[in-house]
């Protein structure tokens, strides 16, 4: 990584020839005397008397960004620099506007790029080698720190060096400050107009990072509109319409996906994942109602508010069955095309796990003995299925010890106590 960094970014320094100029006006003389002495703050004092004296007079200003780079090149505190270097930039734009203001262009007018440049350079390469370079790296106690502080005084004196800001924002990611990646990344893109395919997926997992699932969802649309066939961009959309609570949406755009590529296994995982967690949220509510109606029942409670709670009941059951059907399709589309997924496997036995936890609150709720035979038969089958599916995810990853606890807990349901208790001890408990 920090090869890489340091191969594209790595900017040569820009040989700069502005003080060679020498000039017969009084007012400049006492400037360039103090700059060759490096007496930079009796060089800036007489910038500052030469700009009140010839306001009109392009010279002041300029030599005035020279003198406030020399000065911040002086400065051992690199994040001191910036204040300085916002000054000297504000003073070069205004010898700028000056030069181009001359009929006959005094000679330093062709300096004003190169010294901007130069200060330029100085600073991104330093960034670059407090980011890359382990030698430099180690002689600092926060080398990411420096380096971002030499990276923002790189685009305070060049505020249209896109390729600073997307040094920046990498710099930023490697640090953790993820939010001001983003922000950096987006300078990025608005300096370049529009933006790579690539960057607006950077952007996106920049925001997702920093907690803002709906900027990131922003970014993928923004992005979508340039490159509407990129796959990952149209991925990263659905994942950030999911955090957001906009699952139809998302699955609308993964059940797409499934239709360009019908065989990618990790679409239907986060379709089946996805849907199962809207069946579970509504058996969550479920759960409540049972208790309600438990409650109710033990304590003769009011006939009508039972019949709505089972009523209510009745159509939150009718919408989990589907929910869970289409999650187990899906989830066992994704074990068909790619069975090396330990979450599939995992998730396929909490399904049906639970599954056989409905059918024993099933069984333990009827007086008819023949139908809890048969409530708890189907309770154990699907139990069994959990198990093969929990036994496979632990094979895939022996180090998870969810994994194994769930599968301890399937044991014990089926009696299988040695199993259990070798399966509990991988678990850690």
């Amino acid at each position: 990584m920090k090869k890489h960094i340091y191969s594209l970014f790595v900017v040569l320094l820009v040989a700069v020839f502005m003080l060679n100029c020498e000039t017969g006006d009084p007012l400049i003389k006492p400037i360039q005397a103090g700059i060759d002495s490096k007496d930079y703050q009796t060089a800036l004092s007489a910038t500052d008397t030469a700009i009140f004296k010839e306001p009109t007079n392009p010279l002041g200003y300029y030599y005035k960004g020279v003198v406030l780079g020399k000065i911040a090149e002086a400065e051992p505190v690199v994040s001191k620099r910036k204040p300085i270097y916002d000054d000297m930039r504000s003073a070069l734009e205004e010898a700028n506007l000056l030069f181009d203001a001359q009929e006959k262009k005094s000679a330093e007018a062709e300096n004003v790029t190169p010294l901007i440049l130069n200060a330029w350079s100085i600073e991104h390469n330093e960034a670059i080698k407090y980011a890359t370079d382990d030698s430099a790296m180690a002689t600092v106690e926060a080398p990411l720190e420096l380096s971002i502080a030499h990276l923002v005084n790189a685009t305070t004196i060049n505020p249209d060096s896109s390729l600073s800001f997307d040094v920046l924002a990498q710099i930023y990611y490697m640090n953790s400050e993820f939010e001001n990646a983003a922000s950096a990344l987006t300078n990025v893109i608005e300096l370049e107009g529009s933006g790579l395919a690539s960057e607006y997926d950077r952007l996106g997992s920049y925001y997702f990072l920093s907690e803002q699932p709906d900027k990131a969802v922003a970014a993928m649309q923004e992005g979508l509109k340039l490159y509407p066939d990129s796959t990952a961009l149209i991925q990263k959309l659905a994942d950030g319409l999911f955090q957001i609570d906009r699952t139809e949406e998302a699955l609308d755009i993964m059940n797409n996906l499934i239709d360009t590529d019908p065989t990618n296994a990790r679409y239907y995982l986060v379709v089946g994942t996805r849907v199962y967690q809207q069946a579970l949220t509504l058996s969550d509510e479920q759960q409540l109602i049972a208790d309600k109606i438990y409650d109710l029942e033990r304590n003769n409670g009011s006939k009508e508010e039972l019949e709505a709670l089972k009523k209510e009941d009745a159509a939150l059951q009718a919408q989990i069955e589907p929910l869970t059907d289409r999650a187990e399709q899906a989830l066992l589309n994704a074990v068909k095309y790619d069975d090396t997924i330990a979450s599939t496997f995992n998730t396929l036995g909490i399904l049906y796990q639970n599954k056989a936890s409905s059918l024993y609150d099933l069984r333990n709720q009827t007086n008819d003995n023949a139908k809890a035979d048969e409530y708890d038969k189907l309770a154990k089958a699907e139990v069994q299925k959990a198990m093969g599916f929990y036994e496979k995810a632990t094979e895939l990853n022996p180090d998870n010890t969810t994994y194994w606890a769930s599968l301890g807990r399937v044991y014990l349901l089926l009696d299988m106590r040695e199993k259990a208790e070798e399966a509990m001890n991988k678990a850690g408990l």
